[in-house]
């Protein structure tokens, strides 16, 4: 996906070094007889420096305005930092962009062409070709420039294209195609720019030579007092202080035929195939070549320099290849994180659904249950009230029955008293006194029927309120409240004044149980045996007074090494009371339990306080309930 990018910049560089060659192969003179020249040192340090110093002060503004930390920095520590980010800022380098540079460059680069035009119309070759040197210094400024400009955005555009890929691959394909177009155009574009300034220039250089080379030096006059160039006369020789002038130089001979230099585009056909931009900087290196092969006079250190253009392609080339490879290794490394990433999410997802199915379906099942308790409590007023009809209904078809039965008895008495009255004159006063004593007889069976009635319904409230209680209180498998089910079955036997009842009752509404509960069987089975009973044997071994730490720690450490037993063991001892204590209460016998373990004393008695108390609570409740479950049994008994 960036194939492109890299070859953006090191195409650019490779452009620029060849330009740089370019210049310094055809502008530089080539006197016959070179003279050794001085060592400037101190002027090469001055330039060198100055020179540095300009660049640290160009780029360090385009680098501030993309770094706060750097901007920061430069304004703060190094001299003039702040002048020079006032006049960046002032003259919108912030905003310049590579078109706008690029119209820079091409306005200095047709100034050059121009001042170029005019040099070599009014001045001599010499100064045409100084001339042509600064513009294509400056020319090949610009271009650095530019190049720089374009590797910035170039890294910019790669940078925000590597933060894109994480988002969505495909859109980042498309992305960095584009930009790798454009970038391409731009590269493309610039080395048209810079081939046709420096080409202009190096025509121009061409032509000064020529006009070097192709005019014959003017023949040398020495005009000095003491030079006599007239013929002598045969036999006369010069007069002291003159002299004759220095022969004419001997005619240079003509320099052999230079070998034609190398061209790099047969040699790089494998590599311009996939690199178009390569390709055309070889043709463009390759007519340089030719137009050199056409001055003799710069071929001799065109080869060199051409060698040198063709290393660097081919460098360069192996360069792209190896940036794509390695680019391409870091997007296929970048998609396997990704292709983790996502699946990663999608387990994550899944567990996620799958936590939330759950959480539905414990919704729903708690749900179910508080609508099956909202239906059994619904049940079970609407079987009250039934129940509760349902007695009305019968209280008044036993008094419509006992209306009934007097009616009938009234009818039959009266049909008696007609017979007996009938029967009456033998003997009147005996039969009215029988009819009294029926009379009476019926009285006592409705009054009896009354009672009985009266009787069975006070029953059947207390057994009612007595099942309330006991689901209440010993049969909830929660602990709960029982105040108000205590209530309603101390009234109800109030109404029977059964003394029994009363006191067993008086004594659980005189403690605070009703108003927390009992534990239920199951949690005390469970507390005994996961908490207290490995506690209390881990201080078996613990005297019952007198007992240190060391005791206590010796305890704990015997305690590991025993054996655990099990069933109703004999003995004294904690474990034993602990083995029987514990097959009570997987027997249900809760009382039995308590007792065993009541006997223990000292640390263990300590540990199984709080138990004892939970214990002894619940069988409290238990004892009284079954009292009045037998007196109600017996009620009931009694009525029958």
């Amino acid at each position: 996906m960036y194939r492109t990018l890299p070859t953006r910049r090191l195409g650019s560089g490779g452009a620029v070094r060849v330009v740089r060659r370019r210049l310094a192969t055809e502008a530089a003179p080539t006197p016959a007889g070179p003279a050794p020249k001085k060592r400037h040192i101190v002027r090469n340090l001055f330039l060198t420096s100055t020179g540095l110093v300009g660049t640290f002060y160009l780029a360090s503004p385009f680098l501030a305005f993309k770094n706060e930390i750097y901007y920061e920095f430069f304004t703060d520590n190094v001299p003039l930092g702040h002048a020079v980010m006032d006049y960046a800022e002032s003259n919108d380098w912030n905003k310049a962009t590579p078109e706008s540079v690029l119209a820079d460059v091409q306005k200095m680069l047709a100034d050059a062409q121009r001042f170029v035009t005019d040099k070599i119309n009014g001045t001599t070759a010499s100064g045409t070709v100084q001339d042509t040197k600064a513009a294509a210094r400056n020319t090949k400024e610009a271009a650095l420039r530019i190049v720089q400009e374009s590797k910035d955005r170039a890294n910019a555009a790669a940078a925000r294209i590597k933060t894109e890929v994480k988002k969505d691959v495909a859109e980042t394909s498309a992305v960095v195609k584009h930009q790798s177009e454009q970038f391409t155009r731009e590269i493309r574009e610039l080395v048209r720019d810079a081939e046709n300034a420096l080409t202009q220039g190096v025509e121009v250089a061409a032509l000064a030579t020529e006009s070097d080379v192709s005019a014959p030096p003017p023949a040398s006059k020495d005009t000095a007092p003491d030079v006599y160039d007239a013929p002598l006369p045969v036999g006369f020789e010069l007069p002291h202080g003159y002299r004759r002038p220095p022969p004419p130089p001997a005619p240079k001979e003509p320099e052999p035929a230079m070998e034609p230099l190398p061209r790099l585009t047969p040699a790089l056909v494998s590599i311009t195939g996939s690199e178009p931009i390569v390709a055309h900087l070889a043709g463009t290196i390759d007519n340089l070549t030719t137009f050199v092969e056409a001055n003799p006079a710069s071929a001799a250190q065109a080869a060199p320099v051409i060698d040198a253009a063709k290393a660097d392609l081919t460098a360069l080339v192996e360069r792209i290849e190896k940036v794509r490879e390695t680019e391409r290794t870091e997007l296929e490394a970048k998609l396997d994180d990704q292709t983790r990433e996502y699946t990663v999410k999608l387990l994550e997802l899944e567990m996620e659904a799958q936590d939330k199915l759950d959480g539905q379906e414990q919704d729903f099942r708690r749900f179910f249950d508080e609508e099956r308790a909202k239906l059994i409590d619904a049940y079970r007023l609407k079987l009250e009230l039934e129940l509760e009809t349902q007695t009305e209904l019968i209280n008044e078809r036993l008094k419509e029955e006992v209306v009934a039965q007097g009616i009938e008895l009234q009818r039959r008495w009266i049909r008696e008293v007609k017979v007996h009255v009938e029967q009456e004159r033998g003997g009147r006063l005996a039969k009215i006194e029988e009819l009294a004593t029926n009379l009476k007889k019926l009285e006592r069976i409705a009054l009896d029927n009354s009672v009985y009635l009266d009787e069975n319904l006070r029953i059947h409230a207390l057994w009612s309120a007595l099942r309330a209680l006991t689901a209440s209180a010993i049969s909830s498998p929660v602990r709960k409240p029982f105040r108000e089910e205590l209530r309603i079955v101390r009234h109800i036997s109030a109404a029977r004044d059964d003394e029994v009842v009363a006191a067993a009752l008086e004594s659980l509404e005189a403690s605070d149980v009703p108003d927390v509960g009992v534990e239920p069987f199951a949690d005390l089975a469970t507390w005994f045996a996961r908490e207290v009973a490995p506690k209390v044997a881990h201080v078996a071994l613990v005297p019952e007074q007198d007992a240190g730490l060391l005791s206590h720690l010796a305890s704990r450490a015997f305690a590991a090494l025993q054996f655990r037993r099990q069933g109703l063991v004999a003995g004294d001892d904690v474990l034993s009371v602990l083995a029987r204590a514990e097959y009570h209460l997987n027997e249900k016998d809760l009382d039995s339990a308590a007792r065993e373990l009541n006997q223990l004393k000292g640390t263990a008695k300590l540990l199984l306080a709080d138990w004892l108390d939970a214990a002894r609570k619940r069988l409290e409740v238990e004892q009284a309930l079954e009292v009045v479950q037998a007196q109600a049994t017996l009620a009931s008994l009694l009525v029958v």
